[in-house]
C-alpha cells in the first residue's frame, strides 16, 4: 500500500458519502471491522437488493462474507477481488477496496454528466442491428453456460469455503501444527511417488537398452549373412555351368535342320 493509494482511497470515499473518516493509521494493523463495514456498505451502495449478511464475528463467517460479495461483484460487475489481501485487513487490502471504489465513483460521475447533457438520439443502421444480434446470441450461449456452472455451485460452494479456510490456516500455521505437519506429510509422500516414478523410469530405460543391444546384434546377424548370400550369388553368376557349351552346339545344329525341314515343307507343298 502506498500514501498515494490510501489518500485517493480516502478522498474517493468522502465522495461517495461514507460516513466514517478513513486515515493512514486504520490500516497500520488488520482492522477487519472496517474493511467489512467499508465492503458491506459500498455493496449495498452499488446492489441496495443483496441479501448477504454482515455478521463477521466468527472466522467461517468472515470467510463466507468475503467469499459471498466477491462472487456476487464477479457475476454482476466482472470485478475480481482477491480475498486474501481483504482477509488480510491492512494496507493490501486497500489496493483492493480502491477497485470497488473506483468503479462506484466512476458510475456515479458518468450519471451526474447524464443527467446534465442533452441526450440526442442516434441514427440505427443495418451493422448496428446484426451486430446487437450477433451479441444476443452471444448472451444467450453464455447465459446457457453460466447456468450449467452455477447448477453445481451448491456443491462447490462448499468445498471452496473449506478449501479457503485451509489457505487462510496455512498461511498462519507455525511448525508442529496440524495444518503443517498435513502439509509435510503430503510433500513426504509427493517425493516418494516421485522417487518411485524415477525408479521405475530408471529400470524401463535398462531394459529398453539391453532390448536395443540384442536387437543390434541380430541386425549384425542379419547383415553378416545377407553379404555372405550376396557373395555367393555374385561367385555363381560367374561360374558356367557343365554341358552349357555343347548344349549351344546342339543349339545350332538344331536350328540348321529346322531351317532345312521348312524349306523340304514348302517345295512339297508347291509341287502338289
Amino acid at each position: 500500500m502506498s500514501y498515494r493509494e490510501l489518500r485517493n482511497f480516502s478522498e474517493i470515499m468522502r465522495a461517495l458519502g461514507y460516513p466514517r473518516l478513513i486515515s493512514m493509521e486504520n490500516f497500520r494493523k488488520p482492522n477487519f471491522e472496517l474493511v467489512a463495514d467499508i465492503l458491506y456498505w459500498m455493496t449495498k451502495l452499488y446492489d441496495p437488493e443483496t441479501t448477504i449478511s454482515d455478521r463477521v464475528e466468527f472466522e467461517n463467517e468472515r470467510v463466507e462474507f468475503l467469499t459471498s460479495i466477491a462472487s456476487l461483484l464477479a457475476t454482476k460487475a466482472r470485478l475480481k477481488l482477491n480475498t486474501k489481501k481483504l482477509y488480510a485487513s491492512d494496507g493490501r487490502a486497500v489496493q483492493e477496496l480502491l477497485k470497488l471504489a473506483l468503479l462506484l465513483y466512476k458510475a456515479t460521475q458518468s450519471s451526474m454528466k447524464g443527467d446534465k447533457e442533452e441526450v440526442v438520439p442516434t441514427p440505427i443502421k443495418i451493422q448496428d442491428v446484426k451486430l446487437a444480434r450477433s451479441l444476443a446470441s452471444d448472451i444467450t450461449q453464455s447465459g446457457a453456460k453460466l447456468y450449467d456452472l452455477l447448477a453445481n455451485e451448491v456443491t462447490d460452494r462448499f468445498e471452496r469455503i473449506q478449501t479457503l479456510r485451509f489457505l487462510d490456516q496455512a498461511g498462519t500455521a507455525f511448525e508442529g501444527s496440524k495444518e503443517y505437519q498435513l502439509i509435510e506429510r503430503n510433500l513426504k509422500e509427493i517425493i516418494e511417488q516421485s522417487k518411485q516414478d524415477t525408479e521405475d523410469t530408471r529400470k524401463e530405460c535398462e531394459e529398453l537398452e539391453a532390448d536395443e543391444k540384442q536387437m543390434d546384434s541380430k541386425i549384425k546377424k542379419k547383415t553378416e549373412e545377407l553379404e555372405r548370400t550376396e557373395k555367393r550369388l555374385r561367385s555363381l553368376e560367374n561360374v558356367r555351368p557343365q554341358f552349357v557349351e555343347e548344349a549351344e552346339k546342339l543349339e545350332l545344329e538344331l536350328q540348321l535342320y529346322y531351317d532345312v525341314y521348312i524349306t523340304k515343307v514348302r517345295n512339297l507343298d508347291y509341287l502338289e
